[in-house]
């Protein structure tokens, strides 16, 4: 026979070493029965007799409601032994026997229950109706209730297990936190308290206040059910299994926020502006804003082996950009990326106030000694009969070839004229970019050159890399190596990594 417990609460009143309860003697022809009825409310009264006013617990028989059951469907291979123990894990044969007799009054069109095959539908009760299966407990300390269900034992949670660890990391990055240890109370208005042992239902605390039990019994009693979002709206009853995976859980987590969300995208996902980092698809927890807008603030990862671990330096710079990066082996856990100590490196800087101390910057790099203020001449008296010079403020001197930067337009015959004499004019304006002199200035020398937006792949020994280094520059070939002139700020870790990995050189101008 089945049996559901419950609680009932009994008011006992103390007067002068006596216990008086709530009881009318029944006229009964028969003696026996009279002496054993008093005997047992003698019991009764002894026994309660030390406590002050508390509540008592009774159990009492109840029928199989149709919520408390399901629908299974057989697999191949199944046998009613093999279900019972793997759903409801019974810890003795009189359990066992128990869960089978519930079947047979569930399935009464069934011939024999041990006879099943695969496709056959059955009904199964629920997993919390047995007290000898496993199951978690609340602790409830309350006063003044009239009823609290107290579900049966089960052994705690094992809080070493790897999805127990990714989730408390992956929570502590959102600046939450995962309590699976200890107990968690929860104060009732005026009546007393509960007590969540946490070893049985984790405890997550998120940061906008939400308070997340993770019920992995899926027992919680209906009272409990109501009176804790009753009186807190910001604590969340979560139903959760076993065998469900970090994903699985963590999902529901989220969703019990109104703030964050959590999916898996399918889409590569861009952070930051310059340099952008590219990284591939994963699971993604957002953040909603009081405008309606979302904001990512965690990727999660499952990878299979550490081959496609992120750098430490890729992780780090999307992290200063608001974006955390976990990588998660399966069966292991959280996993950062190892330290490795590079020499440290510095980005020359060619910036200055004026461009054509920039372009004298510039010209170091290719070891070249420019001349300031030279006259130029175009005509002279003993050959043209008269003499005509301009100012170059910059001239370059490479072999029989030379080069004048000048901030003056010359009329267009005169640059033609210093043209076949071997002399290549360069016109710098006010309003030039710092981007558009160095183009001029290297075309003028005949540097070739490209410009762009330049990508690296990490990590670069896989066939599928899962983030890419994206940033646009000048890549120019100096001393058979090439250099990016870039005119922003580059991280030095992530600098560290582009030169280790794939000998990237940078100049800012």
């Amino acid at each position: 026979m089945l049996y559901r417990s419950g609680i009932r609460c009994s008011r006992i009143k103390k007067r002068k070493g006596t216990s008086l309860v709530n009881f009318r003697p029944v006229k009964c022809g028969f003696i026996i029965g009279s002496a054993l009825l008093l005997g047992m409310f003698v019991f009764c009264s002894a026994h309660l007799f030390a406590s002050e006013e508390t509540a008592h617990l009774t159990f009492e028989k109840g029928k199989i409601s149709k919520k408390d059951t399901y629908s299974h469907t057989i697999k191949k291979g199944d046998t009613l032994y093999s279900l019972v123990s793997s759903v409801y894990e019974p810890e003795s044969g009189a359990t066992r026997a128990q869960i089978y007799d519930t079947i047979k009054q569930l399935n009464p069109q069934l011939k024999s229950v041990h006879t099943i095959y695969a496709g056959q539908m059955m009904r199964l009760p629920g997993k919390h109706l047995f007290p000898g299966g496993r199951a978690a407990t609340i602790a409830v300390k309350a006063i003044g209730l009239e009823k609290v269900e107290v579900a049966p034992p089960e052994p705690p949670l094992p809080t070493s297990d790897y999805r127990m660890a990714v989730i408390r990391e992956v929570i502590a990055r959102m600046n939450g936190a995962l309590t699976t240890a200890g107990n968690y109370y929860i104060p009732l208005p005026q009546s007393g308290q509960i007590s969540i042992d946490c070893t049985r239902i984790p405890v997550v605390e998120l940061a906008d206040g939400s308070v997340i039990l993770l019920d992995f019994s899926q027992r919680m009693s209906a009272s409990l059910k109501k009176v804790i979002p009753a009186h807190w709206p910001n604590y969340h009853l979560v139903a959760v299994s076993f065998s469900e995976e970090s994903p699985r859980i963590l999902q529901k987590v989220v969703k019990a926020s109104k703030v964050y969300t959590m999916a898996k995208i399918r889409k590569p996902l861009d952070v930051g502006k310059v340099p952008q980092l590219q990284i591939a698809p994963g699971w993604l927890i957002a953040e909603k804003s009081a405008d309606g807008g979302i904001k990512a603030i965690q990727l999660i990862t499952f990878l299979k082996d550490r081959q496609h671990l992120l750098p430490r330096a890729f992780i780090a710079d999307a992290k200063r950009n608001g974006l955390a990066i976990t990588d998660v082996i399966e069966g292991h856990g959280v996993v950062d990326p190892p330290v490795i100590q590079y020499p440290a490196l510095s980005i020359p800087d060619l910036r200055s106030s004026t461009h054509m101390d920039l372009i004298v910057n510039l010209l170091n790099i290719f070891d070249l000694q420019p001349s300031r203020n030279t006259d130029v001449k175009i005509f002279e008296q003993s050959r043209d009969g008269f003499n005509l010079s301009v100012k170059a403020d910059l001239m370059i001197r490479q072999g029989n070839k030379r080069t004048m930067f000048h901030a003056n337009p010359l009329p267009s015959q005169f640059a033609d004229i210093l043209r076949e004499n071997g002399v290549e004019t360069v016109l710098l304006t006010d309003g030039d970019s710092r981007h558009t002199t160095i183009e001029k200035t290297l075309t003028g020398l005949g540097v070739s050159f490209s410009s762009g937006v330049f990508s690296f792949s990490v990590p670069q020994e896989t066939d599928k890399p899962r983030g890419t280094i994206r940033f646009p520059a000048i890549r120019v070939a100096v001393n058979k190596s090439s250099r990016y002139l870039i005119d922003f700020d580059m991280d030095q870790d992530l600098y560290q990594l582009l030169h280790q990995q794939w000998g990237v050189n940078l100049i800012k101008y």
